[in-house]
């Protein structure tokens, strides 16, 4: 199905987990002078305009990435993660708008490095293009961006083992999918075995919602991908981090379907990671007021 726009949930809790997560990982593959290879298998528009009127609809980016930024304006103590994270976003959102994993991803590549970016909804592709043609932001500077994106308008699944293993085995695979079908879970599963079978040295890192009425098929997801994590020549550690902001007791019978919560799964994780996403989790609750309501 195509019917998913991120436009109306771009910038919420589980935008912020994710690109914490997933600039920290960018921030770690820049440590070495050597380059590397991402893959955004679903990649959404990019970049959203915050003052949308699909955004304003849901109100999910004022619970979201606003938020984030009104609660942290004035604290001094942020977890590095999030300070990494809110100052990739800060340029963005000071001209009412909201970089996505895409840009976000531009923002870090250098020039050797590769990015391949998978996306079918032809709302999404056309914006796509549009974007790759204009700079990146940082620091209120506009600048080109380092690498040229190579857009892919084909199924995600299927261009996941195309891609695989990439010319430069340094790198990253992000996994976004809307999981509108059930088949979308058996699917990324199979997709993300086949990928950590042909490429054993990606970090692989898998988003996914908590919805009450998935459990069973988001636990079978993650088990069998942690499993097979642990086989093979290279097996490798994983971790899972969740960011919980309903509670699922309180949530009516006939909205069982809803999000609770998200979490990301990393297979092959960066040093340090997992600690900098308890970290930063722990501050999103605390601090910020990211809460079960």
């Amino acid at each position: 199905m195509l019917s998913y726009q991120h436009e109306y949930h771009a910038g919420n809790h589980a935008d912020i987990i994710k690109h914490i997560c997933l600039v920290r990982i960018l921030q770690s593959l820049r440590k070495k002078n050597k380059p590397f290879t991402i893959i955004d298998s679903h990649a959404g528009a990019g970049r959203f305009s915050l003052e949308d009127e699909r955004i304003l609809k849901t109100g999910e980016a004022e619970e979201g990435i606003k938020k984030l930024m009104e609660s942290t304006s004035n604290q001094k103590s942020i977890p590095d993660a999030v300070l990494s994270y809110i100052t990739a976003e800060r340029p963005y959102f000071n001209k009412s708008m909201y970089a996505g994993s895409v840009e976000l991803e531009r923002l870090f590549l250098r020039k050797g490095d590769r990015h391949f970016v998978i996306e079918k909804h032809p709302q999404a592709v056309h914006s796509l293009q549009l974007l790759l043609k204009m700079p990146v932001f940082t620091n209120e500077n506009e600048q080109d961006a380092a690498v040229r994106t190579v857009l892919i308008n084909k199924d995600s699944y299927e261009q996941l083992n195309a891609l695989t293993p990439p010319e430069i085995k340094r790198g990253l695979v992000l996994c976004d999918p809307s999981y509108e079908e059930d088949s979308d879970y058996t699917n990324i599963t199979n997709a993300l075995k086949i990928v950590r079978k042909k490429w054993n040295t990606a970090i692989i890192v898998l988003w996914y919602p908590l919805l009450t009425r998935k459990k069973n098929k988001t636990a079978q997801m993650l088990s069998e991908l942690e499993d097979f994590s642990k086989l093979g020549t290279m097996p490798c550690e994983s971790f899972r981090c969740e960011l919980i902001i309903k509670n699922q007791d309180e949530i009516p019978e006939e909205s069982k379907a809803h999000m609770y919560g998200s979490g990301m799964l990393v297979i092959n994780p960066p040093w340090h990671l997992k600690e900098d996403m308890a970290e930063s989790i722990d501050f999103l609750k605390t601090k910020c007021g990211f809460l079960p309501q």
